[in-house]
């Protein structure tokens, strides 16, 4: 018998948060900031994009969260350089000082001159050190799967941001903050992974996502597909590594494109786009067989009695989340149930064809319930996107008789997450600018400058950051009492 809970949490990108203490960019150690806002309103949970390190050449290619070249390796652009050493020089100092305010002036993520910036002061701090942890980076960078660097540089930069993550996650436990991460369906093709174990993939393939309503010629995310046969044949070792990876750090987990476990839109290398693609395998009676079987061994989930029990805990077992948007085939929402991977409910993107938004109160209690993805515009975005189909949502959904008004106001937004908090998922997890849109004195005017990503565009620049610092908003009572009380009257803030 399963007992009934109600949670809410917040998404946000490491690299989107932004405090009076990091430099350019958010950082592990920004996420105790975060939680101790969390603790404030009632929120239960964390929600972040993968933060596995993407650098191939230190360009804005590599600020794609997605493209990780060591699924085991952390990206040290989060990391806070001068937790990890003092630069000697005093000219360093100052000329560091001066970077770190213009790159914090600046409303979005350099990506190029943060990380540029951040390597420079590493590599003088790591310079200008006589004794190094050493064992601790060799121990450290062993468990990343990752190539050792010929100075050992490398591996003094994961041993850092283990610590700070670590450091981060602690303290958020001892918040009674959970922390859910993204396992991502890819991974680069220049990647250790594929190095070491390059039968695992199919290397004359890439990955994407069919023709749909993100784009009208699909999408070719450039990854390898995976040799699933190779993959069944050492009992998919590789895969279950990562998920014990992902339960040093994580609470909960985000399987990136669920639908490919089932089956993949496989794409020839070189193909002009991903509209010459196919689905892998090609046969849909098995889709249901191998996606069944992925997930159970790869996860281990016997029975939706067992899995639906790890609810809120900052312990283990993982809370396992399927992203499920999409050409979703048949079979998928079945298996999910069957094995307590909790769906991913959006209301303007409903599962039912036929109706153009879903009713939050509907949705079966395994899921999770949010108003858009880093793949969709905010709140305020989509209101302003539409002009007909948000005017519908004003009468239909939120039952107004009058004229819709221009922009989303703060009421508007207001109504929206009330709509979400009384949603019938298990947990309502929304965008940390939805939050925000509902104070309009706080809220940022530039209103498509918060959208994280737009999947049409292969060359997007993920640079979103937070046009308000966490201390600010800590420190606005407004918001947070408003969002408490809204949390408190749903029941989402008690605790197992």
């Amino acid at each position: 018998m399963m007992n009934y809970h109600y949670y809410s949490g917040v998404a946000v990108p490491v690299f989107s948060l932004r405090s009076e203490e990091s430099c350019g960019i958010g950082e592990f150690l920004d996420l105790k900031k975060l939680a101790d806002w969390c603790v404030a309103t009632g929120l239960k949970l964390i929600q972040i994009l993968p933060i596995n390190d993407t650098t191939t050449e230190g360009g804005w290619s590599d600020s794609y969260p997605y493209k990780s070249i060591s699924t085991k390796a952390l990206h040290p652009i989060y990391l806070n350089v001068e937790k990890v050493g003092i630069l000697k020089d005093e000219n360093d100092r100052q000329r560091f000082q001066e970077i770190k305010k213009e790159l914090n002036a600046k409303e979005f993520v350099d990506y190029p001159e943060v990380f540029r910036t951040k390597m420079w002061y590493l590599h003088r701090v790591f310079d200008s050190m006589n004794v190094r942890p050493a064992v601790e980076c060799d121990k450290c960078a062993a468990s990343r799967n990752v190539q050792p660097s010929a100075d050992g540089f490398y591996e003094f930069l994961q041993y850092h941001c283990d610590k700070q993550l670590s450091d981060a996650v602690d303290y958020l436990h001892e918040r009674g903050i959970m922390l859910k991460g993204d396992l991502p369906i890819g991974v680069n093709r220049d990647s250790d992974d594929v190095k070491q174990k390059p039968h695992l993939f199919n290397l004359d393939m890439e990955t994407g996502a069919p023709p749909d309503a993100f784009a009208a010629k699909g999408q070719n995310w450039g990854f390898p597909t995976y040799n699933w046969t190779a993959m069944e044949a050492e009992d998919f070792q590789w895969w279950k590594d990562r998920v014990q990876w992902f339960k040093k750090y994580f609470d909960a987990l985000r399987i990136d494109h669920i639908l490919g476990f089932f089956r993949i839109w496989e794409i020839p290398k070189g193909s002009p786009d991903a509209s010459f693609g196919h689905y892998s395998p090609e046969n849909p009676r098995l889709w249901e067989i191998e996606g069944r079987k992925r997930l159970q061994t790869i996860f281990g989930l016997p029975t939706v009695e067992t899995h639906g029990r790890a609810s809120l805990q900052t312990g283990k077992p993982l809370l396992i989340c399927g992203e499920d948007l999409g050409m979703v085939a048949p079979c998928v929402p079945g298996v999910m149930r069957e094995l307590g991977i909790l769906s991913l409910e959006v209301q303007r993107m409903p599962k039912n064809s036929s109706r153009p938004f879903s009713d939050p109160r509907e949705n079966p209690y395994l899921s999770v319930d949010t108003t858009g993805t880093h793949d969709m515009p905010t709140i305020r975005g989509w209101w302003e996107q539409d002009r007909v189909l948000s005017a519908r949502f004003y009468h239909e959904m939120l039952h107004h008789t009058d004229n819709p008004p221009y922009f989303c106001e703060p009421y508007i937004c207001q109504e929206i997450v009330e709509q979400h908090l009384n949603s019938s998922s298990q947990w309502v997890i929304l965008p940390i600018q939805d939050y925000i849109a509902m104070d309009g004195d706080f809220r940022w005017d530039n209103t498509w400058d918060e959208q994280i990503n737009e999947p049409s565009d292969p060359k997007w620049r993920w640079k979103f950051r937070m046009h308000q610092n966490l201390e600010s908003l800590i420190g606005n009572e407004k918001l947070t009492n408003l969002l408490k009380k809204m949390i408190t009257s749903h029941g989402r803030n008690k605790t197992d």
